[in-house]
């Protein structure tokens, strides 16, 4: 970058007053976010300097119902990477996840799953990745939850090996000055934490003989909301610990998974439906019944609708126009089509099932795929790179050192 071209995209924000700049910097939470700020001009890389004490993240939280050990919260932040300064619409971008993983090491992650990304080879990467080198664009986030030991040792649970124990199944924030952390547990349950609280409080969600089992959860707006299998929408007040039923159960909202996704300030819900139960058939050639695993959660339809805030309902949509949605149960989150490189979108992602055989579907689950809203067609991820895995996987070869294909591989 010479030196002209940095002044000339410093532009008006060296300008600003500093009662606009440290309103700006007072709502940062993340060294991510701190780092990114300090990189737009000289004036606000010396007002940040030393680092902000006002830095949320990572944050202890005490331990949740039927658990002892309290966790470490931190963002995982999910961007598009590109060249820098480059407006080519050649796809050459990737799509990442980036975990703090201690302090100044970072993890790159699967931003559809939670898998890391390994590289064998040496010298694939530079010696040192500055993502700030690169064209970047923040379009999501989810939660990362590490147990902590009675040492006080972050690293010695890995709260995804333990999570089925405690049965946490999604954690999400509303930053700003009322900070709070919302946990979706167990069958469908919540509980909430407000900064500064000694404990979890626990949101009733219904009587012991009708209860809500809630599938996913979603802070929109500054609100929180929570969605069950039927498409009930409900919005949750963490301070008086209620429930606000805003759109009762939707006839056409059939599946067996229901996710909460943001786009251009609208709420959408996509409802997926899948094979329940494996397949058995008979093999005459060894005269026993085989079970199909494969068949376990095989996407058999979806169904799109974006709420309606004034008459309180889901409407159903056959389009979701130039955007590309990203569903699963760590996060869920909307991207346009033109920032990936592509001429439209109108499309969804997937997460499959994990636990079964990832060796075969480079480690996005089994039944991973991609539904295309214009012809209602179901694409599962295949076990080589195609059109619809590309901008996971491999990384670029511009991010990368080598040219060549690097030995590289996710894992678990």
């Amino acid at each position: 970058m010479t030196k002209g071209k940095h002044i000339e995209e410093e532009g008006p924000w060296k300008n600003l007053t500093n009662d606009i700049v440290a309103l700006v910097l007072n709502r940062l939470n993340t060294k991510s976010d701190l780092c990114r700020f300090r990189s737009i001009c000289k004036p606000w890389r010396s007002f940040a300097t030393p680092i902000q004490p006002h830095l949320i993240f990572p944050l202890t939280l005490p331990p949740l119902p039927l658990s002892y050990h309290p966790f470490s919260l931190s963002p995982n932040l999910i961007y598009i990477l590109s060249p820098q300064f480059s407006h080519n619409l050649n796809n050459d971008v990737w799509l990442t996840k980036v975990s703090e993983t201690g302090e100044n090491k970072w993890a790159l992650l699967n931003p559809l799953t939670k898998h890391k990304f390994y590289f064998f080879a040496s010298g694939v990467f530079r010696e040192r990745i500055d993502l700030l080198g690169f064209g970047n664009l923040e379009v999501g986030r989810s939660y990362r939850l590490q147990l902590i030991s009675d040492h006080g040792d972050e690293g010695a649970f890995d709260f995804e090996e333990f999570s089925s124990s405690i049965s946490l199944r999604k954690v999400v924030v509303r930053t700003g000055e009322e900070f709070c952390v919302l946990g979706l547990y167990g069958y469908g349950l919540i509980a909430v934490w407000n900064y500064g609280d000694d404990n979890w409080k626990i949101v009733e969600t219904g009587t012991k003989e009708k209860r809500n089992e809630f599938d996913d959860v979603i802070c929109f707006d500054g609100k929180f909301y929570a969605v069950d299998r039927t498409g009930k929408l409900v919005m949750i007040d963490p301070a008086a610990r209620e429930l606000i039923e805003l759109v009762g159960t939707t006839a056409e909202c059939i599946g067996q998974y229901t996710y909460l996704v943001e786009s251009n300030f609208r709420l959408y819900l996509v409802n997926k439906i899948v094979n329940p139960m494996p397949n058995n058939y008979f093999d005459n050639e060894e005269g026993e019944w085989i079970v199909d695993k494969n068949s376990v959660g095989k996407p058999l339809g979806f169904n799109v609708f974006v709420l309606n805030e004034k008459e309180k309902c889901w409407e159903r949509v056959s389009s979701i126009g130039n955007k590309v949605f990203f569903i699963s149960r760590d996060a869920t989150f909307s991207v346009c089509a033109k920032d990936l490189g592509w001429s439209k979108g109108n499309c969804i992602y997937f997460e499959g099932l994990t636990g079964y055989d990832d060796e075969a579907d480079m480690s996005f689950g089994l039944n991973a795929g991609v539904y295309t809203l214009e012809d209602k067609a179901i694409s599962t991820f295949g076990s080589s790179v195609d059109r619809w895995t590309g901008i996971f996987w491999p990384p670029s070869s511009w991010f990368v050192q080598n040219e060549e294909y690097p030995e590289c591989e996710m894992q678990d």
